[in-house]
């Protein structure tokens, strides 16, 4: 278990860059590698490299059961945990809104540096504008399905399940948490963002087989 434990953490951390590479372009990327700037990385790649990490492990070393409901509890825990530090650090942030819980990022946070350079505010400016706080739409909502695969956990009648609906769960969220986030460097393709089909696409797939394995079986495979 400790190779597939490796494959996730290598997985999701090439898969982190990679995806935010490929969905806001490859033409930086060389003079990003020779300079060494691995800055830009993404939960969703993350997640994704993880998967494909584990799942290249196993087919390795021949393992044939299912081990994502061994990571399916921790991760929206960690990944609560990590939006404290995107929000203390700006970045994660928002679109403008004014509602009563906007936030404001001080002068030189991405926030900032992001709408000035935008035109949004003038140079002048020492704060940004209002911003939805996403990381800490975030954190709830990482630290509810935390609450809610814990209270589940080892009531499923087949392996992976707990995975597959933390997938399907959280692609969901991020479907439309996207339409708040100032800071996605990903373009636009008509009224979703690049990641958005391929987030609609898992969330059906991985919902799909949850449903499967949940409701229409009566034993473990």
């Amino acid at each position: 278990m400790l190779f597939v434990m490796v494959g996730a953490i290598v997985g999701a951390v090439i898969g982190s860059y990679f995806f935010n590479v490929f969905f806001a372009g490859f033409e930086e990327v060389p003079e990003r590698i020779r300079a060494l700037d691995f800055a830009g990385k993404t939960v969703l790649g993350g997640i994704a490299g993880g998967f494909m990490g584990v799942e290249l492990a196993k087919k390795k070393i021949g393992y044939p059961h299912s081990t994502g409901d061994a990571f399916a509890v921790a991760i929206p825990l960690g990944h609560a945990i990590g939006r404290i530090g995107c929000l203390l650090g700006g970045c994660c942030f928002g679109t403008p809104c004014t509602l009563p819980w906007a936030i404001t990022y001080p002068e030189g946070s991405m926030a900032h540096l992001t709408q000035m350079v935008t035109g949004i505010i003038p140079e002048t400016a020492i704060t940004s504008l209002a911003v939805h706080p996403a990381p800490v739409y975030e954190i709830i909502f990482n630290l509810a399905l935390f609450g809610y695969l814990w209270q589940k956990r080892g009531s499923y009648k087949v392996r992976g399940s707990s995975f597959r609906l933390y997938l399907a769960a959280y692609g969901l969220f991020r479907f439309f948490e996207e339409f708040v986030r100032g800071d996605s460097p990903f373009p636009v393709d008509g009224f979703l963002k690049a990641p958005q089909w391929l987030l609609l696409m898992a969330v059906a797939y991985f919902g799909w087989r949850y449903y499967q394995n949940e409701y229409k079986v009566k034993v473990e495979n």
